[in-house]
This record gives structure tokens, C-alpha cells and sequence, in this order.
């Protein structure tokens, strides 16, 4: 197996893992931000061009789209650093167009698929860099994150 299809098997467990948790929702699609979406993310006036990142070639990346009834909610993307220790999260995003009072939901899926994901790939810590606001690092508080000097937020992972 190449590492691609290696890491693209994790992320697609952190998908079913994550989806299974939320079962409650069956609505609820996680997918890799592929060409589909892409263009939704284009359609819903996302403020981040999620096809033109660096990272997209690297196999250990982690990626979710965050799909409800065919719509596109949220993504994320981040990359493992220093021997896959960390996960660094570099844009969470809910869909602009979704109002404030409905996207309370996306973030916690979002915050579940990553700690699976970075259980699989063996990170001891979640990193969320450059948090855009108070009110998003308030968002990141309740989900356990804290804020370090550094200007990133860290979270630590719970190895079962």
C-alpha cells in the first residue's frame, strides 16, 4: 500500500468513526475536499481557495468536508509536523452561508474527526494555528483547546 492510499484509509475511517459518534444525524456525509467539494465551496462564497494549497499533495494531510443533506457545511485541512507528534490545523471553516445560529453543530464534528484522525496518525497534540478571532477562540475553549503564547491554540490528545 503507498502511503497515500495508507493515509487516505485513515482519513476514510476518521470519516466513518466520526459519522457512527454523530448516528443521531443521518444527514451527515464526511468526505475528502475533492473536485465536488471544491465547487460547493466556490458556491457557498468560502473565503479560502481550498484547491490551491500546498499541502494537498502530502499524503499524511489531514482534510474533511463536512456534508448535510448534499450541502456543503465545513471543511478543514491541516498537515501532521515533527514525525506525525502534532496535528496542525490550518483553516476550519463553516459555510459562510449558513446563519451564525445554525452552525453550532459543525464545529464538534469537525473536533471529533480530528482527534480520530490524529489518534490513528499517533499526534499527542491538536494545534490550531492563527484562530481568527475572540469569538472563534472562545468556540476552541469550549471544545478544549487553550491558547499558548506562540498565537496558536493547542489541544492535547487522549491516547486510549
Amino acid at each position: 500500500m503507498t502511503n497515500e492510499a495508507y493515509y487516505r484509509h485513515l482519513r476514510h475511517s476518521a470519516y466513518r468513526a466520526t459519522e457512527k459518534f454523530f448516528s443521531g444525524n443521518n444527514s451527515l456525509e464526511l468526505t475528502e475536499i475533492d473536485a465536488k467539494a471544491v465547487n460547493a465551496s466556490y458556491d457557498g462564497q468560502y473565503t479560502w481557495a481550498w484547491d490551491d494549497d500546498d499541502n494537498a499533495t502530502l499524503a499524511a494531510r489531514f482534510e474533511v468536508a463536512v456534508w448535510e443533506k448534499s450541502r456543503l457545511t465545513g471543511l478543514c485541512r491541516g498537515k501532521p509536523i515533527e514525525h506525525n507528534s502534532k496535528l496542525c490545523l490550518e483553516i476550519v471553516e463553516a459555510a459562510p452561508t449558513i446563519p451564525l445560529s445554525e452552525r453550532s453543530y459543525i464545529l464538534p464534528i469537525i473536533g471529533v474527526c480530528v482527534s480520530v484522525y490524529a489518534k490513528m496518525i499517533g499526534a499527542k497534540q491538536i494545534r490550531l494555528m492563527e484562530p481568527t478571532s475572540k469569538s472563534r477562540v472562545r468556540l476552541y475553549e469550549r471544545l478544549g483547546f487553550k491558547s499558548v503564547a506562540a498565537g496558536y491554540m493547542v489541544k492535547e490528545v487522549k491516547q486510549v
